[in-house]
């Protein structure tokens, strides 16, 4: 295979991973081979273009595209807005320049840059040696993620503040995430090969850049681990009661309380020591119970309890003897006792 070739590993692009491993001598070509991986983008070379090397080793895995990408002489990279995805650089080794807009950061070890999807970018550097990570985040993935921790759409766009501390508590935390990614570059039979472990390690990829990196959001995901008021708890009780014949989910409580959904689940075990989905479950079998109660004598069991979320008669009849110390046939009894009195 020629030196500048773009090669994927095995060809398993049906199981969320694909391989890159690239070598080029001409700016050109590595130009070409970036744009394809990453971003079409403009490659200057700071002296002479004799003995130019680039190296990459890349993978995509769901969703997201990480590489380690060395040049063997100084370069310049600019590219125009990212567009579709944010991107996450530092040097593994040595020391690069990054840009995102009129923002500068200097790449070490300890610090990476975060680039978002409206500005243009720039790279420079390798005039010493360095070997950068670069990690490319679908703007898609990352605000379903963003989201999914909000427990709501977001209201604005995603900004992070252009610099991430990796030395810090959680910058070494999420720094350990990335280097299982990047196992998977070293490692042809990775785990992450196979689409549910390469999904589970990105999603805790991108969620914990989301919880560690400093963005505008940053001040609420961190509030979501407390638990909210009553108040909070009190609206979402309200909409279980009148939405309990509805296939409603946390995610739809929590939305109609303005709360996350693990806020949610914490107020409820503050106050209710249950969970929200526990407590609705309560509320249907209680509304089982009252419409036994009421119904004929030859009202079938099993069509009240699937009317109200409980398909599996069998367990169903279980949990009803535990909450109500008899079974639903017992309480249909009564309701024909009672017609007749």
């Amino acid at each position: 295979m020629p030196e500048s070739e773009l090669s994927s590993g095995d060809g398993r692009a049906e199981e969320s991973f694909v391989q890159y491993v690239v070598r080029s001598s001409t700016p050109e070509e590595a130009s070409e081979i970036g744009g394809r991986v990453y971003y079409p983008h403009q490659l200057s070379v700071g002296h002479s273009a004799a003995g130019f090397q680039m190296r990459l080793k890349a993978a995509e895995m769901a969703g997201v595209t990480i590489g380690l990408l060395e040049y063997g002489t100084p370069v310049r990279i600019a590219t125009g807005e990212l567009t579709s995805a944010y991107q996450v650089n530092f040097p593994v080794f040595g020391r690069l320049r990054f840009s995102s807009g009129k923002t500068v950061v200097l790449g070490t070890p300890a610090t990476a840059s975060i680039h978002g999807p409206l500005k243009s970018t720039g790279i420079q550097g390798w005039s010493e040696p360095a070997q950068m990570l670069a990690l490319k985040i679908p703007t898609a993935l990352m605000y379903r993620e963003l989201e999914s921790l909000l427990g709501r759409t977001a209201a604005g766009p995603l900004d992070f503040d252009g610099s991430f501390d990796l030395t810090s508590h959680r910058g070494k935390e999420w720094r350990s995430a990335v280097d299982l990614l990047i196992g998977s570059l070293r490692n042809p039979d990775s785990l992450l090969s196979t689409p549910l472990m390469a999904e589970a390690a990105v999603q805790y990829t991108v969620r914990g850049l989301l919880l560690a990196a400093p963005n505008n959001y940053s001040e609420e995901l961190a509030n979501n681990g407390e638990a909210v008021g009553s108040a909070a708890v009190r609206r979402a009780v309200d909409f279980i009661e009148s939405h309990a014949h509805l296939p409603i989910t946390l995610e739809s409580v929590a939305a109609d309380a303005f709360v996350s959904p693990r806020a949610l689940q914490l107020g409820f075990r503050k106050y209710f020591d249950t969970t929200p989905m526990e407590f609705l479950r309560g509320v249907r079998m209680q509304r089982v119970r009252t419409e036994l109660l009421a119904a004929n004598i030859s009202t079938r069991v099993s069509e009240v309890a699937a009317g109200w979320g409980f398909p599996h008669a069998g367990r169903f009849a279980i949990q009803y003897a535990k909450t109500f110390g008899e079974s639903p046939s017992q309480t249909l009894k009564k309701s024909g006792a009672l017609s007749r009195q």
